[in-house]
């Protein structure tokens, strides 16, 4: 009589992930909304300097005694995007399957499951693997910068520690000896979280140093003043970047109040304002130089972040032997495998950045 067996199994996932590995890892890192909405840097492998040069002014009245410029041409200002490398463990149990639908058109005599069985798994961990770094890209942290837990020191909610081989946040006051293995209800572990800073992290970081006429005040943006909010935005931008062109990106919550604004402000019939084939929206008085576009990765973010495309980036890195799924490692019952991708983010030039004062 023929039985299933977890050799044949996981054979089956094995090879499939071995001959296919590139396009796997290329379609987990291009199937993210994030890489669609930035400038991707491939091939990340060290820190990589985005510099910028910016010329001085100098325009003065002809006088034919003044033989020097007043000063340098220009200055160079560089921001450095640093690599983080992040993994995920998949444990394989292939009789686990047979709790699926796939075992719908398994035979109770077959030797191994239906074919494609194996894709579809992969398949699966595709779509997760590329929702995790989707979700939490935005707010996420650098491991590096998260201290120790120290057992006789006294932390607040917010605060961040390295605890064995794991991160945790701490949601309640814990005083000394309230680990997160003592008293795990004051501690939320945050593994996923810590992926390298993300756009929003960095951008936390930096507004409080942020030109004033980069800061933009909107308060609340609420379903009835948002389009009035938006256009606001656009219009207290400096006129040479009005002109510059480009993209105010928000979550998809603000744009559904975005909507609802301007539909109401338009309930006569005006013109909707709608970017061909898209989701994103023109920004009304901008002679269609700039867009509002949701994304996904800002999740239910309040924030409005006007600048170019050309100005974010998502670094990863698609053909080291770090983007690829580690060797099996065959245990009893199944196989283990490990993806290792690196994920960082930066923003090249902070003086065309502009922000609201919504988090």
């Amino acid at each position: 009589m023929g039985k299933v067996t977890a050799v044949n199994d996981i054979t089956a996932i094995n090879n499939y992930a071995g001959q296919y590995r590139s396009q796997i890892i290329t379609s987990i890192v291009n199937s993210l909304d994030v890489v669609q909405d930035l400038t991707v840097l491939r091939n990340l492998r060290a820190p990589r300097v985005l510099p910028k040069y910016t010329g001085k002014k100098g325009l003065r009245p002809y006088d034919s005694s003044v033989n020097r410029a007043s000063g340098q041409a220009g200055t160079w200002s560089k921001r450095t995007i640093v690599p983080r490398t992040s993994m995920k463990i998949i444990e394989v149990l292939p009789e686990e399957l047979r709790k699926t639908f796939l075992s719908e058109g398994l035979a109770a005599n077959a030797p191994t499951y239906p074919g494609g069985f194996a894709q579809y798994f992969w398949d699966e961990q595709q779509k997760t693997l590329s929702a995790e770094i989707n979700d939490e890209f935005y707010l996420s942290v650098d491991p590096e910068a998260i201290a120790d837990y120290v057992a006789g020191n006294s932390y607040t909610a917010g605060q961040r520690v390295a605890f064995g081989t794991d991160f945790f946040e701490c949601t309640a006051s814990a005083t000394a000896n309230q680990s997160p293995t003592a008293n795990p209800e004051k501690w939320v572990n945050i593994n996923g979280k810590c992926l390298g800073d993300g756009l929003g992290t960095i951008i936390n970081a930096e507004y409080a140093n942020l030109p004033a006429a980069n800061k933009i005040a909107t308060g609340l943006l609420t379903e009835t003043n948002c389009y009035d909010k938006v256009t606001g935005f656009y219009m207290s931008m400096l006129p040479a970047h009005q002109k510059l062109g480009g993209t105010i990106y928000c979550s998809y919550n603000v744009m559904g109040k975005y909507q609802l604004a301007l539909a109401e402000k338009f309930k006569n019939g005006t013109s909707m304002f709608q970017v061909p084939g898209s989701v994103s929206l023109y920004i009304f008085g901008s002679a269609n130089k700039w867009v509002l576009k949701p994304v996904t990765w800002m999740n239910g973010s309040q924030r409005l972040i006007g600048t170019q495309k050309e100005n974010l980036y998502f670094g990863t890195d698609v053909t080291s032997d770090m983007d690829s799924i580690g060797k099996m490692i065959e245990t009893l019952h199944g196989a283990n495998y490990i993806y290792k991708m690196i994920i960082a983010s930066q923003i090249a030039d902070l003086s065309t950045l502009y922000l609201n004062d919504q988090a």
